[in-house]
């Protein structure tokens, strides 16, 4: 009678490096049986170690024991030949090692043998065993013991499959069901009363069978645990469908890049190919909708707040749905209409239970630890206040965490002051323990940030509000730790709640009442337009956000700016008034021609994003810009001139060009004797912090001018697909360019050599020659010490030995 597969469970934080670990025979399976398993095992993301992972140097019976010890499951594949590898067979003993001592999960699969030949040592295992039992008794006795134990264990015989794409589907699923079982804690871990929701929400997933394709809605408030609720369910049903993707923040994202990008960026992960064709509005293409309708699929759609956007991202249910039969789509929202017509089911998040909202309170207030003396009648006038809102459960547990009993009191004494209105007046009381200077730092970023209350680009956010006289390092780290802002770490930006951004912009409204143009922050389109039309603006004013496309018959007045971000600008030029504090300037997609006249007066700028200004001609003088770090004219499809000042900005690092089709030259680097006697500052004598040039796809650009030699600190060039380029100056560029690591020339027609001065560039990593004409590499190049990708797909008379 086959047993369960472990006696015991493994620890439960121990962190394993491996999901699997593969024991075989490679004669027998790695070509056939186990190429296939390992190819469904890497497509279902589940990290499988087998011995071809070993590193060269290491011992190998120590290396694989390792990998045996750090791997959650073992995978043993006994076939014919197994018994007769010692190697194998040490494995087997370390695994039953490993499942007795740490509850190591073992799973057998009998490969055209028979568990009975494996158990019993007959056949082929009876004739290795012959050879085992003359040389090693010991060893020999400790393996029969080891293949009887693991034989008798429940696993997977071939000949019960008609196929061994079946067997490799079943063993998956199982794979892929044990590792959940085994981390159902990291999954729930810290989530407080979300037992109750997500049995209820399984009952209505699983309703009806799996044949049907189900729309299931998760209603409530917003900071009820909507998310939290859907990830959780999402994580714990994803091993039971084919494909699945969790879209997070569906109304941001179709704000900020639209229907048709969202759609097929979804289509992309459920489908595994980042090379789909997005198809039109309304309507997926064909091929994609037959792929989809393939695939069981398992697909959340967060904070929706219109149905069609659930029928435009997946086509909803019934016959004209996208998706295979079998698929759940899981839509949360805070607008029940949005459901009504598309879900079958709608499941409302009520607020926690009072102990429920007691234990989430002790999580966040005492990092989960015990209370300590004292604090228990607080706990419960602070729970009773927070009325069982997750959100305001964790801002208040946040602000209270490592404070006084005394502390404690005060601020309850302060909250019978202050009549209940809701979360808002909840989430306020992280705002009252702010200093004045923490306070403004967070308006800013609510009030000025607000669209998607996403602020992106941290170091961006700290050189603004540097500029405006903050020290935003601290203050950010403490609106962090208060729970008023969270980091993305992967994105690299900070997150507002929405109800957060709306307590603070009704901060700023309680402030001037009925006086928008004496507020310090504008946001709403009606206010914005009363100030400006009117004139009705104040120096109190310190920032105004808005989309320009809800504002017609707009006239800004000339009010001192740090930051002017207007992407569709729909003007020629730009009233340059008011500039002398700008930081930044970003007008991506606008209609510009140029930006102005003559020279302006730019002490503070730092950088400038024109990209995708299409009818953009020129660059004008920026030689009073001396503190430019990061000039952006991607795809300035028209721009044909660039002032000569731009090469010669002391501060400049970045300098993006990519796709300036009808970009010809480039002006020189000032020389420092030129740069003595001209008009513009001494300081422009060259660009010596200039470390990234993108000229990429500036198909039309003739010549790189000798003196880009003196960009001595220039780390990255890329040249590719300038088809036009003269590289006949290369030799003088290499004299200079000793920084250079990076160098991309794909495409450039008119390369036929690289001279032989490129030792020169001795740090040089990557070098790209793609589709160029040339036929010969110096000598020189093979001593270049830190070369270590060199791209070359033509034919070369003489070849290069690398050494």
């Amino acid at each position: 009678m086959p047993t369960s597969s472990s006696s015991s469970p493994p620890p439960p934080h121990h962190h394993f490096k491996y999901d699997i670990f593969i024991s075989f025979r490679g004669s027998d399976t790695r070509r056939g049986f186990l190429s296939h398993l390992l190819t469904a095992l890497s497509q279902n993301k589940i990290d499988a170690y087998v011995d071809y992972k070993l590193k060269e140097g290491n011992e190998i019976l120590p290396a694989l024991f390792t990998a045996i010890e750090e791997s959650q499951i073992a995978l043993i594949i006994f076939s014919d030949d197994y018994a007769s590898s010692k190697w194998c067979l040490k494995e087997l003993v370390k695994i039953t090692e490993c499942q007795k001592e740490k509850g190591q999960i073992v799973i057998p699969i009998f490969y055209n043998v028979e568990p009975s030949q494996v158990r019993h040592q007959k056949r082929s295992y009876a004739e290795a065993f012959i050879e085992y039992e003359n040389n090693s008794k010991d060893d020999a006795d400790k393996w029969r013991t080891s293949l009887k134990g693991v034989a008798n264990l429940s696993g997977f015989h071939s000949k019960n499959f008609g196929s061994e794409a079946l067997l490799i589907k079943n063993v998956v699923k199982r794979i892929l069901e044990t590792l959940d079982d085994l981390q159902p804690t990291d999954v729930l871990q810290g989530l407080v009363g979300i037992d109750k929701p997500l049995k209820d929400l399984k009952s209505l997933v699983l309703a009806n069978g799996s044949k049907d394709v189900r729309v299931i809605g998760i209603w409530g408030m917003g900071g009820i645990g909507k998310t939290t609720i859907a990830n959780a369910l999402f994580l714990s049903l994803r091993s039971e469908y084919e494909s699945g993707c969790i879209l997070a923040n569906v109304r941001e994202q179709i704000e900020k890049y639209g229907m048709l990008e969202l759609r097929n960026k979804l289509h992309c992960i459920l489908l595994e190919d980042k090379d789909l064709d997005p198809g039109v509005p309304n309507v997926a293409l064909a091929h994609v909708l037959r792929r989809l309708r393939r695939k069981k699929i398992l697909v959340v759609l967060d904070d929706v707040i219109n149905p069609d956007q659930v029928r435009e991202l997946v086509g909803g249910r019934g016959q004209y749905g996208w998706l295979g039969l079998g698929s759940r789509i899981i839509v949360t929202t805070r607008d029940k209409h949005v459901l009504r017509k598309e879900a079958d089911d709608i499941y409302e998040v009520k607020a926690l239970g009072f102990d429920e909202a007691l234990q989430l309170l002790t999580l966040h207030a005492f990092n989960g630890k015990s209370i300590q003396m004292g604090y228990h009648c607080l706990m419960v006038e602070v729970a009773k206040y927070a009325k069982g809102v997750p959100l305001a459960l964790k801002v208040l547990g946040s602000f209270l965490y490592g404070k006084s009993v005394e502390e404690w009191r005060s601020q309850l004494d302060k909250l019978q002051k202050m009549p209940f209105e809701g979360i808002q007046k909840v989430l306020r009381l992280s705002y009252d323990g702010l200093d004045r200077h923490e306070q403004k730092i967070l308006l800013y970023i609510v009030c000025f940030f607000q669209c998607g209350a996403v602020l992106h680009g941290l170091e961006d956010a700290k050189m603004l509000l540097d500029a405006c006289g903050f020290s935003p390092t601290i203050a950010l780290r403490t609106l962090e730790d208060r729970s008023l802002i969270t980091r993305d770490f992967s994105r690299g930006v900070y997150e507002v709640h929405d109800l957060i951004q709306q307590m603070c912009q009704e901060i700023v409204c309680e402030a001037k009442i009925g006086k928008p143009g004496e507020r310090h922050h504008l946001w709403d389109p009606n206010d914005i337009y009363h100030v400006l039309k009117y004139d009705k603006g104040t120096e109190s004013i310190e920032s105004i956000s808005l989309d320009i496309s809800k504002i017609n018959d707009l006239n800004l007045s000339p009010y001192s700016l740090f930051l002017l971000h207007w992407d569709f600008y729909p003007f020629k030029y730009l009233q340059p008034a008011g500039l002398e504090n700008l930081v930044q300037l970003r007008m991506e997609w606008s209609r510009l021609e140029k930006l102005w006249d003559g020279t302006q007066n730019l002490p503070s700028l730092r950088k400038v994003n024109l990209s995708h200004s299409k009818q953009l001609r020129e660059v004008p003088d920026l030689s009073k810009a001396l503190r430019l770090e990061e000039l952006n004219l991607e795809s300035c499809e028209n721009l044909v001139s660039v002032h000569t000042s731009v090469f010669s900005l002391p501060k400049l690092v970045k300098l993006y060009m990519r796709n300036c089709k009808r970009l010809k030259r480039l002006p020189g680097v000032l020389c420092e004797e030129a740069s003595a006697s001209a008009s513009p500052p001494s300081a422009l004598s060259s660009s010596p912090n200039l470390r990234y040039l993108d000229l990429t796809g500036c198909v039309s650009l003739k010549h790189l001018p000798d003196t880009f030699y003196k960009l001595t600190s220039l780390k990255r060039l890329d040249l590719s697909w300038c088809k036009e380029l003269d590289t006949s100056n290369l030799h003088i560029l290499f004299d200079g360019l000793s920084s250079l690591r990076w160098l991309a020339m794909d495409g450039c027609h008119k390369l036929h050599e690289v001279p032989d001065n490129i030792i020169n560039l001795s740090l040089l990593e990557w070098l790209s020659l793609d589709d160029t004409n040339v036929k010969n590499m110096p000598e020189s190049i093979k001593h270049l010490p830190h070369l270590n990708r060199l791209c070359y797909d033509g034919p070369l008379v003489k070849p290069i030995r690398m050494s």
